[in-house]
């Protein structure tokens, strides 16, 4: 199943498997609670504003409460939510549901319909900018949405929840789909603060914001001067993509990102079009934002997968035709589009969200759905945990590498995964540990898998009945992780040969490999891992393997998932996900399977959100590997400068009063730098 260590950079030597792992002071077994060292969130959801089903206070609600709603439906306690709507504009008024999410109460709405009103608090006493519908087809431009709609609900629910809220967007971007962008300069919802630089963003650049006016100041100039409103698709559309990343590097490097979601979804690049993204693409945004454009997201939408598609949204005409274990086929691949990038030793990682619209057959409260789960109901995008956690350790935890993104809970908030050489330096996901060549490399993770997961389904993984093993689909499980290692060669310039790569639309595109010397250097199964069961009954797993460092640097990553090598229908002899959509040829024979799910000749198939709790994965990002001596890596050249703009960013603070959000300066046990209690967030 391996390579030789010949076609390799980091040589498999051993696989001590916990052997060498011993119990310490830290285990989670103890009486005394820790903190988690990460935190869960979500930066990809939607609500009446766009195309959303509920409102953008229902949304924070339902993914950042605890417990159970008042009218029904759990809640999904995330740590920090971040409210991800489209672009462009809306005529729904978003302090309202709509009829779709089947809430009593709170129905359909417009803007015609409520101008003038205070409602939450809130009065629109017009809808400005370039005069676009009339009646109930009237629309808010987006820009004015994020700034004085969606914000003052966050501002509103800050007192509310101990939690971080956000104000961002999904940017339809020129030339392509889309990309999940913040701007939390100016956000400060203990303080108020403002979205205006969010705005501004959306108004600028969004391909679907045509508003020839956007704010006025007092004197009904624009505040905003110099949008172009022309060149928004294809190769023209591409280049002010690239102008919206650079615009973010310029003025706010430490304070936003720029992270394209369901990247493969529309198909290829169409150089005349708005469709998907080519590899050099995304180099030209790590190029122009080397410290905001630093990742791609996988697609959301995991309740999707049907008898003639995956989740999603993902159709035969997307790249790869379909997903493979839930991601798209660029992250998906060993050896593809993500390992091209990371070949290069980029600062170039991957991020899961929930892309929450509605629950398709169901309503917002049902606990099925055959479409989207609610943030945090099934996606988890897991960032480092600080003292003071605020809306800025988002950017820096996702900027830093140091995340992963998990599926149905498959594993929580405490994973460690990290690499050293002979001395004691550990370095985690997203740094770099310089080694001497032949020197031994000790990598060890430990996970914990939960006791259950958000599954309203207590019946046996149909895909995994297949292979003999019977296992709730409310009870998380992991067969094994994937220890996946690859070549750095350096970064390919601009023009250079292989720096534009033509893609393919459909299935053709599953074949194309951009980092051959990409492998899976070590399978290490649950079962041969230390295995320590915790009272709340969840279960610690651990493992400690061993890897001789090359002559030339090298990167390896993660991956776990519930499925066994070669499951008929769902993985090859290598363990890698299939197409998604074969999934649906296996049948749900289960009393207890649900009426809603696609049948094929009155027999029920394993889709829909059945699918997604039974096909479960998790990413880790990368640990790069560097031979001492030898020149830093791109990923080191991009943190230095982060390093140094914060350090720029200090010293204009103490010199010069710099803006600084500092109400955000708080823990989760609710207190401040000097250890007095506040007002709850």
């Amino acid at each position: 199943m391996f390579p030789s260590a010949k076609t390799i950079l980091l040589t498999a030597a051993s696989v001590s498997l916990a052997l060498t792992h011993t119990a310490t002071a830290d285990d989670r077994g103890g009486d005394k609670p820790r903190a988690n060292p990460y935190v869960a969130g979500d930066m990809h959801n939607h609500n009446t504003c766009t195309d959303g089903s509920v409102s953008a206070g229902y949304a924070i609600d339902r993914s950042v409460a605890t417990g159970v709603t008042a009218g029904g439906g759990t809640n999904f306690d995330l740590d920090w939510f971040t409210l991800g709507n489209h672009g462009g504009a809306g005529n729904r008024d978003c302090r309202f549901s709509d009829n779709s999410a089947n809430l009593p109460g709170d129905p359909t709405t417009t803007w015609s319909q409520t101008l003038g009103q205070t409602i939450d608090g809130i009065t629109i006493a017009s809808l400005k900018g370039t005069p676009n519908g009339t009646g109930s087809g009237a629309t808010m431009w987006r820009w004015q949405s994020i700034k004085e709609v969606e914000y003052p609900i966050i501002v509103n629910r800050t007192p509310i929840y101990n939690k971080v809220l956000v104000e961002g967007l999904e940017w339809i971007v020129p030339g392509h789909e889309h990309t999940d962008v913040a701007v939390i300069t100016g956000q400060n919802p203990r303080g108020h603060g403002n979205a205006d630089k969010m705005a501004e963003y959306e108004f600028r650049f969004d391909r679907a914001d045509i508003d020839a006016i956007g704010l006025l100041d007092g004197e009904n100039g624009q505040v905003w001067p110099g949008k172009d409103n022309v060149n928004n698709s294809g190769t023209a559309g591409h280049q002010k993509a690239v102008s919206g990343v650079t615009w973010l590097q310029t003025h706010y490097p430490l304070q936003s990102y720029a992270i394209p979601t369901h990247t493969e979804r529309a198909g290829v690049f169409n150089p005349t079009g708005s469709n998907g993204y080519n590899i050099e693409h995304f180099r030209d945004f790590n190029n122009a934002g080397p410290t905001v454009a630093f990742g791609i997201e996988s697609p959301g939408h995991m309740a999707q997968g049907s008898v003639s598609g995956g989740s999603g949204s993902y159709g035969t005409g997307a790249v790869g035709g379909g997903t493979y274990g839930l991601s798209g086929v660029y992250t998906a691949k060993v050896g593809g589009l993500w390992d091209g990038l990371l070949g290069e030793g980029r600062n170039f990682f991957i991020y899961v969200s929930s892309d929450w619209h509605n629950r398709g057959a169901g309503g917002a409260r049902d606990a099925f759905t055959t479409s989207d789960f609610i943030p945090g109901e099934y996606t988890k995008l897991y960032v480092p945990n600080s003292e003071h956690f605020r809306a800025q350790s988002i950017v820096d935890g996702m900027r830093s590498g140091n995340s992963y993104s998990v599926n149905a809970d498959i594993i929580g908030p405490d994973l460690v995964f990290r690499a050293r050489g002979r001395d004691d330096d550990w370095k985690t996901m997203g740094e770099t540990l310089v080694v001497r060549p032949g020197e031994k490399i000790t990598v060890e993770m430990t996970m914990t898998v939960p006791a259950k997961n958000n599954s309203p389904y207590s019946f046996n993984n149909p895909l995994l009945q297949q292979v003999g093993i019977h296992q709730p689909l409310n009870k998380p499980s992991l067969d094994h992780v994937d220890l996946i290692t690859g070549r750095i060669a350096g970064v390919i310039p601009p023009g250079s040969p292989g720096y534009a790569v033509p893609n393919a639309g459909g299935v053709a595109g599953a074949s194309i490999v951009y980092n051959p010397t990409t492998t899976i250097s070590q399978q290490i199964h649950a079962n041969n891992m230390r295995s320590k069961r915790l009272r709340d009954g969840s279960t610690e797993l651990t493992f400690t393997t061993t890897f001789t460092a090359g002559t030339t640097p090298s990167y390896i990553r993660a991956r776990g998932t519930n499925i066994p090598v070669a499951t008929p229908n769902v993985t090859d002899s290598a363990g890698s996900p299939l197409l998604d959509v074969n999934n649906a040829l296996v049948s749900c024979t289960d009393p207890a399977c649900p009426t809603h799910l696609a049948a094929v000749n009155g027999v029920k198939k394993v889709t829909f959100d059945v699918q997604a709790y039974s096909n479960v994965w998790f990413y880790a990002n990368p640990i790069f590997i560097r031979p001492e001596g030898s020149s830093k890596l791109l990923v080191e050249k991009n943190a230095d400068l982060a390093r140094r703009l914060a350090e720029r960013a200090d010293n204009d603070h103490d010199g010069h009063g710099h803006d600084h959000d500092h109400d955000h300066d708080h823990d989760h046990d609710g207190r401040d730098h000097d250890g007095r209690d506040h007002d709850r967030d």
